[in-house]
Parts: C-alpha cells; structure tokens; sequence
C-alpha cells in the first residue's frame, strides 16, 4: 500500500515598504493608492514586504511590527488551502475509504490595519476615536470580512487514462471591513450626509466604498493514484500580488507592479494613479468576479473563456507520475467549479 498526498496553498501580498514614521518610514509606502493622502494608503497598512519567501511555514511566521500595535500583524492578506491524501495498492486505483481532503476554512482571518502614527491624518482612524459615531466599535484592527466568500467542492473523483485519481477546489476571497461599514453607511446616509458626517472629500469616495471589491483565488488540486499531482490556480483577483506554494514550497506567483501612471513612465509611492487597482475595482461591477452580483454561469464562462484564449490558469504547478504527466491530467481536467 502507498500514500499519496499533495497540499497546495495560495497566498495573497499587499506589497509594501517600511511605513513607521518613526523608523524614518512613509506612512503611503505601499502598493494603495492614497488619493492625494486623503484615501486608502492613509488610512490602512499595507504588508510591509514586497515579496515572499520560498518556504511556506516562514510565511506563516512572519509578522509586521508597528507602533500602533502591541501584537505583530501577519504579513499577508488571505490563505486559501487544499490537501488531498489516499492510499493505492497498485499505483492505478484509488482505496475509497482512504480519500481525505483537508482546508483552512477554520483559519482566523488576517487583520485590516489603521495607519494612524500621532500627527498622520486619517479619516478612518479619526471616526473610530469620534464619540458620536460607533462605526467601527472603536477597533483599530478588524478581521477582514470573508463572510459568504468562500465555495468548496467535495472530492471528485477522476480517471485518466485508466488511472484513478482525485481533486478539490476551492474559492476563497476577502475584502476590507472598514470599506464594507462605510458603503453600508454610504448607503443608509446618501452620499451627502455621508461625505457631511465624516468630513471626507468627495474624491475620497469613489467606486471601492460604492462596490467595495474583493481579494480572491480559485484554487484546484488533483492527485493521481501514480503520484502524478498538479495544482492550478483557475483565477485570481486582478489586485494585489498572488503566490502558489506546493507541499510548502513557492512554485509560481502573478506579475505585479506597484503601481502605474496613467502619464507613463515609472510609478512612484505616493501617486495616485494605480491601473491594476482599477481594473480590480471596476471588476466587481461585471462577471470576473465569483462574488459579483451575478449568475455563477457567467463567471463559469469568463474563466472557460480566458483560459481558451489566455492567461488562465494565473499560475501552476505539476509533477509527473510513473504512468502519467502533469500535462495529461491539465488536457483532461477542465476547470472544477466549487459550487
């Protein structure tokens, strides 16, 4: 009798730099863009690094230390997690009762943090220390909100080329909770009262508190009775930076720049101007996303229809077994959809 088992694990990056004043750091030093200094880089940190390591347990360990806090704050944004393991007796079959999948649907979820050193301005923070609102119930960290933003499928079951194998996904996703109270208040007060009750200028309030998006991967694990396994992450989320780690090793990652200027040129901190951010807000408004108001036959279609065309999966990784390739199971495996 032999084991097989294989975990794939997906892990979100806001990139960013130092952003402690008082260690000579810039409070809008990471991949946000901040409006003039009056949105987002103003009012949340970022994760303090602009990459991660190779190994997966290092990631899990890090933390960002900040005068605004006592405890170290993950260095990451969302962990989206499958393992699959069996036993075969003859590395063609799989034994039914061995199948166990495995996630971390049980993790916490990392913290959003407020910027807000003495002397920086931050609208965000000046609410939670009003005495006449209680939006945020005076809590300068909140766990990002994952609230009905994660699918999981059970175990299928699959044969290719009369080897027996099975595989998982899932889709997880996060967003800003301070962004989710504020578009509720956005709401509930209109837009006037809104921008009167918290002194925000109206360039400060653009489609992210409208429609506020969301951080996500669509993640796919298969397991082969020959030990041939392959992971592909089927989509993520246009912002920020994705990475795919394999049996707790860094295997593939997305392209991410910090930023761009619509003028051309090279982006710099500090600069408004952020195209992928954009695209990542402006995506919540059409199919792309799994969690936009939408059918889920729409998204099924726009990830059947970029990766015939291009550029899904966003990143893979696989190992080839005694009988088959990793390739062999990517031609028969269409993408497995968690719902």
């Amino acid at each position: 009798m032999v084991e097989r088992s294989t975990a794939a694990t997906t892990v979100t990056l806001l990139p960013g730099h130092n952003e402690n004043s008082t260690e000579g750091g810039d409070p809008l030093n990471s991949a946000m863009p901040d409006y003039d200094g009056k949105s987002l880089d103003a009012w949340f940190v970022g994760d303090a690094v602009t990459d991660l390591p190779d190994d997966l347990e290092t990631v899990r360990e890090m933390r960002k230390h900040l005068p605004e806090y006592e405890e170290g704050l993950r260095q990451y944004r969302l962990m989206n997690h499958i393992e699959l393991s069996f036993a075969t007796s003859d590395g063609r079959h799989v034994v039914e009762r061995s199948v166990n999948r495995e996630t971390n649907a049980g993790e916490k979820p990392s913290y959003v943090g407020v910027e807000g050193e003495p002397g920086e301005e931050n609208v965000v923070r000046d609410i939670i220390e009003r005495d006449d609102l209680d939006w945020f119930g005076g809590e300068d960290k909140l766990p990002a909100d994952v609230s009905n933003k994660r699918f999981e499928s059970d175990v299928a079951h699959e044969a290719v080329e009369d080897v027996e194998g099975v595989r998982a996904a899932v889709v997880f996703g996060g967003s800003d909770t301070y962004i989710e109270i504020m578009r509720e208040k956005f709401y509930e007060l209109g837009p006037v009262a809104f921008l009167e009750t918290t002194g925000m200028d109206l360039e400060a309030v653009p489609a992210f508190i409208v429609q506020p998006p969301t951080m996500y991967t669509f993640l796919e694990l298969a397991v082969m009775a020959d030990g041939t396994t392959l992971a592909r992450v089927w989509d993520v989320s246009p912002y920020p930076k994705h990475y795919l780690y394999v049996d707790e090793r860094k295997r593939d990652e997305t392209e991410f720049e910090e930023g761009s200027r619509s003028s051309g040129g090279d982006w710099r901190a500090n600069e408004n101007a952020n195209e992928r951010f954009g695209q990542w807000v402006m995506e919540e408004q059409g199919l792309r996303s799994p969690f936009s108001p939408h059918t889920r036959t729409g998204y099924e279609a726009s990830v059947a229809q970029a990766s015939s065309t291009g550029p899904a999966p966003a990143m893979t990784y696989g190992e080839d077994g005694d009988e088959l390739t990793a390739s062999d199971v990517a031609s028969a495996l269409p993408p497995l959809f968690p719902w």
